[in-house]
């Protein structure tokens, strides 16, 4: 069984708006990964108040978890198999990305740019985090996958700039 994180605690700062809920947010990339046989999607909302915004399964980050390397490392402490994660900014990511995902044995997506994408990393079962220093070092152990068409739908957005691109 796999089970995706969405990644929705962020406070969109760079991009001027709630990322959780551009281009169909959370709920669009909810209902992608069950279209495509997750039979477990929770959303990892940030702070507590943000819980009643999302439909589903929602976590709130536990107290005296800070930062995302941490929260990250947590909820893939509290659950077993397979892990799948997914940005809430994954405005170009669709069913066959998605799919492709979800049935990979683990490893980081590279975009269009040949970029590894860290937060949309495949976690096989009994996966361990690198060093947290970073998100990038958390998965640097993870082989990069090359999607090839299907990279374009493997990056994020940090920017309006970036979403109109």
């Amino acid at each position: 069984m796999v089970t995706v994180f969405i990644l929705a605690g962020g406070k969109s700062t760079r991009m001027g708006a709630d990322k959780a809920f551009m281009n169909g947010g959370v709920e669009r990339i909810r209902s992608i990964a069950m279209e495509c046989g997750a039979k477990r999607v929770i959303t990892l909302c940030g702070d507590a108040e943000r819980s009643h915004l999302f439909r589903g399964e929602v976590w709130p980050d536990p107290i005296g978890v800070c930062s995302l390397m941490e929260v990250i490392s947590w909820a893939m402490g509290q659950v077993q198999g397979r892990i799948q994660l997914v940005p809430c900014d994954a405005f170009s990511l669709e069913a066959g990305g998605m799919r492709v995902l979800l049935e990979t044995e683990g490893g980081v997506p590279m975009d269009r740019s040949g970029q590894r994408q860290p937060l949309l990393s495949s976690c096989p079962d009994g996966f361990i985090a690198n060093d947290q220093s970073s998100v990038s070092s958390m998965f640097s152990i993870l082989p990069s996958l090359d999607l090839g068409e299907l990279a374009g739908q493997m990056e994020n957005f940090n920017s309006p700039r970036d979403e109109s691109s």
